[in-house]
């Protein structure tokens, strides 16, 4: 699959151009205004309005980009040139706002190696410091990197993240406002995935064009500056951290902290009619009182390489073949029914087998491990649809051609996986539909006549407004292709249980190939936690789902609908499995 640089942009048009994040269509967005640019034009401090080059939005992603800057060969040269004096002016504000975000990562990962990208002057670097983290940074212009180490006596390297060496690894990366300078932040995210060690966490913080405060100040938000190579919504943010195989374990508001004169020359800033009595009120004030503000435009991401549990005695071994199928089992509390589960997997059916433990609160991890499964354990309870996004994302990235979900709490007969697998295998279908209701036993099955009943009607108004005539639409036993999987946005559905009906929007909206197969079920205790109350929401979260499927048909306004800006392609070591190589020791 080609990267998106290589892909040709969807559309045509005069000034159109392929985004580099997703590879959709970019027009433009802001004119720019000509003239060269100086190194001093890219320092942090440095927001005049109207001074950057072009300004083009992807209609795919919704991402902001300035091609001019991000065809520029020089641009390491002029941010190694970057001298910004007014910087340390704000040394108190700064160093309290990295106070706030170190209090963030330190309640994931209290210590260890921490290494800064983009480092700056190492304020954020010596608070870690002082917390007891082991610190490196990396800082290419030469004047911060300077006083982060004459100064400060910080360990601040003049390179990039590029040039370390593959075999460091870091319990903590942190990329706060620098992944808008970048040219190619998908690379960098994964290269960041690349140097954490297991458990891991990156922190990320970068500004969103599709905030409402981006939105609402349109050409004057102080993001659009000459040294933003591109400005990622945080909805595609997300969803390039899953992609690359990270969880995302925090998502809140970015607090900024400067003095109130400071905030008052930046709005002044932004205002030629604020310029004169805001540039008064900054100067009478100065630094005496600070203020601490979340604009609403930043937002703390904190994701972690979650480690991978590899059994013992593996239940299930790659065969050998051409087409390689992964069983995925999403599991929440199902310590009593993993070994059942087990016992019925035909491990002569598929490659892999592996277990996403939602942070169960029994045994299931160590029954799961002991019973042959490999496991990822989510730090936090995220919801059905985020384990259904670990499940694919992982499969996808180990290698796997089709990828098939059964229950880990025995609800659905595991020993059917050859049959969901087999249409995908054969080239027959993209997706696999195992359907309780096809030949209907499911009452006979145990089903509650509540349940059978709006299933029954979900399923009518759906079949309607999709235009299809499937037997159900609510059945959690599926299988997919994962080229198809490639090909939708589903890292962008609800973390909850409507991911299902949000990915079958995706499904007719692309004109998957659909086989359905009848398969029994089976209700018991363990199997029906669903209760009443939270059906009724998923009902009426799935009539939503139908509602902005039929806005989508007239107006193309949403974004599960569009381009995946994820890529999902196999990782190093999975590529090398495939062409028959080992991995390395």
């Amino acid at each position: 699959m080609p990267r998106p640089s290589e892909r040709r942009a969807v559309g045509t048009g005069v000034g159109n151009v392929a985004c580099r994040i997703c590879g959709g269509a970019a027009a433009l967005r802001y004119a720019g205004a000509p003239g060269t640019l100086a190194p001093d034009d890219l320092s942090p401090t440095s927001h005049p309005l109207g001074t950057h080059a072009d300004i083009l939005r992807c209609r795919e992603c919704g991402g902001l980009q300035q091609p001019a800057l991000a065809e520029r060969t020089d641009l390491t040269d002029l941010y190694r040139d970057m001298r910004d004096e007014a910087y340390l002016s704000e040394n108190l504000g700064r160093r309290r706002t990295a106070e706030r975000l170190l209090d963030l990562v330190g309640a994931q990962m209290p210590g260890g190696r921490l290494l800064d990208v983009g480092a700056g002057h190492g304020l954020m670097l010596d608070e870690a410091r002082r917390r007891g983290y082991e610190t490196i940074g990396l800082e290419v212009s030469m004047a911060a990197a300077a006083f982060a180490r004459d100064s400060l006596g910080l360990d601040v390297r003049e390179t990039t993240i590029e040039a370390l060496d593959d075999a460091e690894r870091f319990d903590v990366i942190t990329l706060v406002d620098v992944l808008e300078h970048l040219p190619d932040p998908p690379a960098t995210i994964a290269r960041c995935r690349d140097l954490l060690g297991p458990g891991g966490l990156l922190c990320v913080v970068t500004p969103d064009p599709s905030s409402l405060t981006a939105r609402m100040l349109g050409r004057r938000w102080w993001a659009l500056v000459p040294a933003h190579t591109y400005l990622i919504p945080r909805r595609t943010l997300l969803e390039l951290l899953a992609g690359s195989g990270l969880a995302v374990v925090t998502d809140v508001p970015y607090v900024r902290t400067f003095s109130v004169g400071y905030w008052f020359a930046g709005l002044a800033e932004r205002s030629r009619r604020l310029a004169r009595p805001g540039g008064a009120l900054a100067r009478a004030i100065g630094e005496r009182v600070s203020l601490s503000l979340p604009l609403g435009d930043e937002r703390v991401i904190l994701a972690t390489r979650v480690q991978r549990l590899t059994p013992a005695r593996p239940l299930v071994k790659d065969r050998g073949g051409a087409a390689k199928v992964h069983v995925v089992l999403p599991a929440y509390n199902a310590a009593k029914t993993i070994p059942e589960v087990a016992r019925r997997l035909p491990t002569g059916a598929a490659d892999r087998a592996l277990l996403v433990d939602d942070a169960s609160t029994d045994e299931t991890s160590s029954v799961a491990l002991r019973e042959g499964f490999e496991v990822i354990r989510h730090p936090s309870n995220r919801g059905y649809g985020a384990n259904q996004k670990t499940c694919y994302v992982r499969a996808a990235l180990d290698g796997a051609d089709v990828v098939v979900m059964v229950h880990a709490d025995s609800q659905y007969d595991p020993a059917l996986i050859g049959e969901m697998a087999q249409p995908i295998v054969d080239g027959h279908a993209d997706v696999v539909i195992g359907s309780r209701l096809l030949e209907d036993n499911a009452i006979i099955g145990g089903m509650p006549r509540w349940k059978w009943l709006g299933n029954r009607l979900l399923t009518a108004v759906e079949n309607r407004v999709f235009r299809r005539d499937y037997s159900e639409y609510h059945t959690g036993y599926r299988a997919y292709s994962v080229e198809f999987l490639r090909t939708v946005a589903f890292l962008r559905n609800s973390d909850g249980f409507v991911f299902d009906q949000e990915i079958f929007a995706q499904i007719v909206h692309s004109g998957a190939r659909v086989t359905e197969l009848p398969i029994p079920t089976k209700y018991f205790l363990e199997a029906s936690s669903v209760s009443f109350a939270v059906s009724v929401d998923y009902g009426l979260r799935t009539l939503w789902v139908l509602a902005r499927f039929r806005a989508h048909r007239r107006l193309r306004c949403w974004a599960l609908l569009r381009a995946p800006a994820a890529h999902l392609e196999p990782e190093r070591d999975a590529q090398r499995q495939m062409a028959g190589d080992p991995a390395p020791r």
